[in-house]
C-alpha cells in the first residue's frame, strides 16, 4: 500500500486526485488513521467536493478535539458548505485552542459577512490586516466591506493595490466581481478572462464577462458571451442563474425588447435574491422597463417597493445617518459674506477647468461626451476631485463652506495644485486640452469653484423638473444620501428645489461665467445649441462634433447611469416622460416643483 507520506507529496504538487486516492486505500484498513483523515479531507476539499470532505473533518475532531488546526480546517469547509453560523463555532474554538491567529481571523470575518454582521466582520479583519495586509483573501474582503458601506472609492484604492499580483483564478473571479461593484469595468474583465480557465468558476468568469462587456458598450460581444454560456449544459447555481437572467434583461432592454427583458428580470427575482441591495437593483430595473411599455402602474409599484428595500438598508448599515439629509445641510446655509479669489495664475499652470454641473439626469453625461468630442477639451468621467478638496480644506481646520473667507492665497494655491495632480491623470499637462469636470453635484460646490477657479466656464444642465426627478426615482445611485432623499417622487422633488434655491442664492454673488443648457432644446435643436456652446467655450466648430454619440460609444467606460443612452444618436425620446405619472406628481411633488417649472419657463 502506498504510504500516505507520498499522499501529502501528491497534494503538495496539485495532484489532489492522486492524493485522495491513496487516503481512500489507507482509510480501507484503518479507518480511523488521523493522517489519512486530514489527506482524504484536505484532497477532498482541494477538489471542490466539501460535502464529502466534511465527515472526515468532522472525524478529526471527534478523535483529536483538542488540535486547533482540525477546528480550523472544519470551519473552513463549513463556509464553503454556506453553514455559516455552524463555521463560526468552529473557527471560534479553534482560536480558542490556539489556531493560527490570521488565518483563524480572516475565516472568522468572511462567516461574519456572509451572516451580515458587518461592523464585526471589519472589526475582525482589522485586527489581522496588519500581518495580512498582502494577502489577496485579506484585500478581497476587506474592499467587500467596504462597498457595504457604499465606500466605493475606497474600495477600489484596496483593489489597486493588488490589479499586477498573482491571483488564483477563484480570487481573480472574485476580484472581477467586486471591480464590477467599484465600476472599474476594463480591470474586471481582465480578471474574468484569468479566470475563465478553472473549471469551477468558469460559468461565473464568463457571465462577469458579459457584464463587464455589456457596461463597456461592448454589446455584441457580451450577447455572444452571454450564448456561450447558454449553449452550456452544465448547472448553474442560484446566483450564477441571477446574474444570467440579469445580464439577458439588460440586453433585451438595450435592444427595446422591453416585454422580454421583464420576464428575465422577474426570473432573476425569483431565484430566491436575499441581498437588499441586489433585489432593489433588479426591482429599478424592472421599473424602467415596466415604464417604457407604458405600465405606469407596475412602473410604480415596483420602483415604490425597490426604494422602501434601499431606505431600510440604508438606515441599517449607515446606522448614524438621520431619517434625513444631513450630508447635504449646507444647502440651507446662508451666503457668505464674502469669497476669496485666486488672483495669479502660476506660470504654466492648466488653464481653469470647465465645470458641468445640474441636478442628476439633467443630461450632464450627454454634455460631457459633446464636449469630449472637441479636440480642444477632455473629460475624464465623474470623480471626487473637488470634493477632495473640501477634504483638504477640514484637514486645515477650513470646513466648507464656513472656511472659504480664512483661505489666503497660499492656501488657494495649494489647493489648486493638488486640484490639477488628481486631474493630470487624465488629462496629462502640456497636451493643451481643457479639462471638462462633470460632476452634476459640484452644483452645490460652485462657492468653492469661484475661489479657486475664478477663469472657470461653468455649464449648467438643464431639464424639465419633473423629468428631472422621476428619472432621479427611478434610478439605483449608490450613495446613502440618496437613498434617503430619492425615497418617494415626493423627497427627490423636496430635494431638487432645495438644491436649485442653493444654486440661485449662490448665482450672483459668485459672478460665475455661466452658460444654461436646456436640454430639450440641445435634443430637439442641436446645431443651434452646440454652436451656442462652443460660442460660449470660446472654441470653433470642428468636424466630427456632430457624431459625438458615435466616438461615446468607442470609448467604452462610461459611468453613469446613462450609459446606455449617450451612445445612441441625439433624440427626443426621454422628454415629457413625467406626463404619464401626473397622477403621482400631484400627490406631493408639484408642490415643490411648480416653482421651478416656472422660474426655468417650462
Amino acid at each position: 500500500m502506498v504510504p500516505v507520506a507520498e499522499g501529502f507529496s501528491a497534494f503538495s504538487s496539485g495532484d489532489f486526485n492522486r492524493a485522495e486516492a491513496i487516503a481512500a486505500a489507507w482509510l480501507g484498513p484503518f479507518p480511523l488513521d488521523p493522517n489519512a483523515l486530514l489527506l482524504r479531507a484536505l484532497a477532498l476539499a482541494a477538489l471542490r467536493r466539501p460535502s464529502e470532505a466534511l465527515v472526515h473533518f468532522q472525524r478529526l475532531v471527534e478523535h483529536q478535539p483538542g488540535e486547533p488546526s482540525h477546528w480550523s480546517n472544519l470551519g473552513n469547509c463549513l463556509l464553503e458548505l454556506e453553514r455559516w453560523d455552524d463555521a463560526l463555532v468552529a473557527l471560534r474554538h479553534g482560536a480558542r485552542l490556539g489556531s493560527d491567529p490570521v488565518d483563524a481571523g480572516l475565516a472568522e470575518a468572511r462567516a461574519l459577512f456572509c451572516l451580515g454582521r458587518f461592523a464585526e466582520a471589519e472589526a475582525r479583519l482589522d485586527g489581522v490586516l496588519p500581518a495580512a495586509r498582502d494577502d489577496a483573501d485579506v484585500v478581497l474582503l476587506k474592499a467587500r466591506l467596504l462597498l457595504v458601506r457604499d465606500e466605493v472609492e475606497s474600495a477600489g484604492e484596496w483593489m489597486a493595490r493588488w490589479m499586477d499580483r498573482p491571483m488564483s483564478p477563484a480570487q481573480a473571479n472574485e476580484a472581477g466581481d467586486v471591480l464590477l461593484q467599484v465600476g472599474w469595468y476594463r480591470d474586471a474583465l481582465r480578471c474574468f478572462e484569468r479566470a475563465e480557465g478553472d473549471p469551477i468558476v468558469a460559468v461565473a468568469a464568463r457571465l462577469g464577462q458579459a457584464s463587464a462587456l455589456e457596461r463597456l458598450n461592448r454589446v455584441e460581444e457580451a450577447e455572444r458571451c452571454l450564448a456561450s454560456i447558454a449553449a452550456d449544459p452544465g448547472s448553474r447555481s442560484p446566483a450564477e442563474r441571477m446574474m444570467e437572467d440579469d445580464i439577458a434583461a439588460q440586453i433585451e432592454a438595450r435592444h427595446g425588447r422591453h416585454g422580454a427583458a421583464c420576464e428575465r428580470w422577474r426570473s432573476a427575482m425569483a431565484a430566491g435574491v436575499e441581498d437588499a441591495a441586489e433585489r432593489s437593483d433588479l426591482e429599478l430595473k424592472l421599473a424602467r422597463s415596466l415604464q417604457a411599455l407604458g405600465d405606469v402602474e407596475g412602473c410604480m409599484a415596483a420602483a415604490e417597493q425597490a426604494h422602501a428595500r434601499k431606505l431600510a438598508r440604508t438606515l441599517q448599515v449607515h446606522a448614524g445617518m438621520p431619517p434625513g439629509d444631513r450630508l447635504l445641510s449646507l444647502l440651507d446655509l446662508p451666503v457668505p459674506g464674502r469669497f476669496p479669489r485666486f488672483e495669479a495664475t502660476a506660470t504654466g499652470s492648466p488653464p481653469d477647468p470647465v465645470f458641468v454641473v445640474g441636478f442628476p439626469r439633467s443630461g450632464t453625461t450627454l454634455l460631457e461626451q459633446f464636449l469630449d468630442a472637441h479636440p480642444a477639451l477632455q473629460s475624464f468621467d465623474e470623480q471626487p476631485f473637488l470634493h477632495r478638496r473640501i477634504d483638504d480644506m477640514a484637514r486645515r481646520g477650513m470646513p466648507f463652506p464656513e472656511g472659504l473667507d480664512r483661505l489666503d492665497a497660499a492656501v488657494i494655491d495649494a489647493l489648486r495644485s493638488a486640484y490639477f495632480r488628481d486631474v493630470a491623470r487624465f488629462v496629462p499637462e502640456g497636451a493643451g486640452r481643457r479639462a471638462v469636470d462633470k460632476n452634476p453635484l459640484n452644483i452645490v460646490r460652485l462657492p468653492l469653484v469661484a475661489a479657486l477657479f475664478p477663469r472657470a466656464k461653468v455649464v449648467l444642465a438643464l431639464r424639465h423638473p419633473c423629468d428631472v426627478v422621476l428619472s432621479c426615482f427611478l434610478q439605483n445611485f449608490r450613495s446613502p444620501a440618496f437613498a434617503v432623499t430619492f425615497q418617494s417622487l415626493e423627497s427627490t422633488a423636496a430635494m431638487y428645489a432645495r438644491v436649485m434655491g442653493h444654486f440661485e442664492r449662490h448665482r450672483q454673488a459668485l459672478g460665475l461665467d455661466l452658460h444654461v443648457n436646456r436640454y430639450e432644446d440641445f435634443v430637439g435643436g442641436f446645431d443651434t445649441q452646440a454652436r451656442a456652446l462652443m460660442g460660449f467655450l470660446g472654441l470653433e466648430w470642428v468636424d466630427g462634433l456632430a457624431a459625438f454619440t458615435s466616438r461615446a460609444a468607442s470609448k467604452g467606460h462610461i459611468s453613469t447611469p446613462s450609459y446606455s443612452q449617450v451612445v445612441k444618436p441625439v433624440n427626443s425620446a426621454a422628454v415629457g416622460r413625467w406626463e404619464a405619472f401626473r397622477p403621482w406628481f400631484e400627490r406631493g411633488a408639484l408642490r415643490h416643483l411648480q416653482p421651478w417649472i416656472q422660474h426655468w419657463g417650462y
